[in-house]
């Protein structure tokens, strides 16, 4: 017998004793047994409980000692950070008992309904004049900003936090383009860490704080 199947089976047994007892012992027979009942259920959400844990830290531990090294290898080292903090979102459902569990919608409620979910909002403008910002994998070089892209997620990442910038600009050494095409570099995280410059334009421009402001 399936753990699911145990509910419907004591359902049934309830039910059974109660029908054949005389009518003025039914309510209470129903009344004693409903703590039983009740037990039961809670027994059952434990061990939901204990194999929704176990099924996640599996995949956590897989992600991070199985595909990590190939996506590294293959990708690199930038690439293989979405697996880690892939494996540290599982980590996090399993600490946090309140985050419910997804119920997708089933496809002809999918084909019925329209329904919209804001997952992130953003805005991307040219800039310049801007100071430079330092290169994140060579020290000697910086990037002349030209353009940013602010992103807003609705809920923060675990990692990455609410807010993440993309500063696209050009390759600098010494106060010269080192070459034509254009780089870039990614910021997330505590806007302390940020550059100065950069964090005030991430504070201007979040909806959060406008909507605090019309409120």
């Amino acid at each position: 017998m399936s753990m699911d199947d145990r509910p419907k089976h004591l359902d049934a047994l309830l039910t059974h004793v109660a029908d054949n007892l005389p009518d003025e012992e039914t309510e209470s027979a129903r009344a004693q047994l409903a703590p039983l009942a009740a037990k039961f259920r809670e027994v059952q959400a434990q061990e939901r409980a204990k194999l929704r844990g176990a099924t996640l830290g599996a995949a956590a531990e897989h992600l991070r000692n199985v595909l990590f090294p190939k996506v590294y290898d293959d990708a690199g080292q930038r690439t293989a950070e979405g697996v880690t903090r892939a494996a540290g979102e599982l980590q996090r459902l399993i600490a946090d008992p309140a985050v419910p569990t997804i119920t997708w919608p089933s496809q002809r409620a999918l084909d019925e309904a329209t329904f919209d979910v804001p997952i992130s909002s953003s805005i991307r403008y040219a800039v310049r004049g801007r100071q430079d910002v330092p290169d994140e994998y060579n020290e000697t070089r910086t990037i002349a900003p030209t353009e940013i892209t602010l992103t807003y997620r609705a809920m923060p990442d675990s990692q990455l936090g609410r807010v993440h910038a993309y500063v696209k600009g050009w390759w600098m050494h010494n106060g010269a383009r080192v070459h034509s095409e254009a780089v870039g570099r990614h910021f997330h995280g505590d806007l302390a860490g940020w550059p100065d410059w950069l964090a005030d334009e991430a504070r201007k421009h979040d909806p959060a704080a406008t909507a605090e402001e019309q409120s």
